[in-house]
């Protein structure tokens, strides 16, 4: 879970990082912004799940920091620290439905209690969501399969015949037509591997066939022709493979008279 702090004083800011990765919470990502430019920029590139901001910041204050966050959807849950107990700040925090309103001093058991219990139902939250996506999915790709019985079939010939080019799970999947977590899973469930284990397997075998047939062959040749991106990255496979570069390999099939 994560947890955002916004302190324009940096000796504050530092004392409520220190303090807060003391205490026993479900907040394992704790981290601090000195300003309301800083703390958006975090925002739009890492999230969080819970923004704790001072309310009397240059610039910016910490209302307008909650407004611009909500607006941009960037976080649902706040919690303002002031120096001062005003009204017209506890009333418009109210209207911006901050969670909580906590004057400095901070009390630090207080402190410790609202963040377990806010990290708690966040947590809670997040398991929810997972478990309704998962539910989604779920149907979705039993309505696929339906759909699509010869999704395994169609997955492994389109492999074969493909596998000197740059494959992916997403080029596999787009081709049947199926969502690239349910190919995953209807792939490995039929072959015990996933995507990108079976064609690496497939390029070696091609490989071994080439080296056998066609003893003459540059290896350069045969990492190209088998759908490797280069002969550093076929030696590499080929030895996790069969426990022996592609030379030897070669060698062991046409010994030297």
């Amino acid at each position: 879970m994560k947890l955002l702090i916004v302190e324009d004083e940096a000796p504050i800011l530092r004392g409520l990082l220190r303090k807060i990765n003391q205490f026993h919470t479900p907040f394992t990502d704790i981290t601090g912004a000195s300003g309301a430019a800083e703390a958006l920029e975090t925002l739009r590139q890492h999230g969080a799940d819970l923004v704790m901001t001072d309310i009397n910041m240059p610039e910016m204050n910490g209302l307008e920091l909650i407004q611009t966050a909500k607006n941009e959807g960037l976080c649902s849950r706040f919690i303002i620290l002031s120096g001062y107990d005003d009204f017209s700040y506890a009333r418009d925090a109210l209207r911006l439905q901050v969670i909580d309103y906590l004057l400095k001093p901070i009390d630090d058991e207080q402190l410790e209690e609202l963040l377990t219990r806010l990290g708690q139902a966040a947590l809670a939250e997040h398991e929810k969501h997972e478990a309704e996506e998962q539910e989604t999915f779920t149907e979705v790709a039993e309505h696929d399969y339906v759909e699509k019985p010869e999704a395994s079939k169609q997955m492994l010939e389109y492999i074969e015949a493909n596998y000197v080019r740059d494959l992916s799970l997403s080029s596999v999947a787009e081709h049947v037509g199926l969502h690239p977590n349910y190919v995953s899973h209807l792939f490995k469930k039929e072959t015990g591997m996933n995507v990108l284990a079976y064609i690496q397997q497939l390029r070696v075998i091609k490989a071994k066939e080439l080296l056998i047939s066609r003893p003459s062959l540059p290896l350069s040749e045969v990492a190209m022709q088998t759908g490797f991106e280069s002969q550093r990255h076929f030696f590499k496979v080929f030895k996790k493979h069969t426990n022996m570069t592609p030379r030897q390999f070669g060698e062991a099939q046409h010994p030297a008279k």
